[in-house]
């Protein structure tokens, strides 16, 4: 049996010089807004006409999110 830790596979931390308390902010806000965005594209009494688009603009969403957040921080490096 091997260490898959020696290769560092799978194994995500904290790049140096991000605090936790940093990584943890990045993290809220990208997941504040991807929430917002999945309740705002399902809420039923404004902008039906748009509902087919909701898989599009939270797929969107998520990906603007992830790009903001790993070229504002660096959170997680692999080993």
């Amino acid at each position: 049996m091997t260490n898959r830790h020696a290769w560092g596979a799978g194994c995500t931390v904290l790049a140096e010089g991000v605090s936790e308390s940093n990584a943890f902010g990045v993290e809220f806000l990208a997941t504040f807004v991807v929430v917002f965005v999945v309740f705002a594209c399902y809420e039923k009494t404004k902008y039906d006409q748009y509902s087919h688009a909701a898989p599009f603009v939270i797929g969107l969403s998520y990906a603007a999110a992830i790009i903001v957040a790993v070229s504002i921080l660096p959170v997680y490096r692999m080993l």
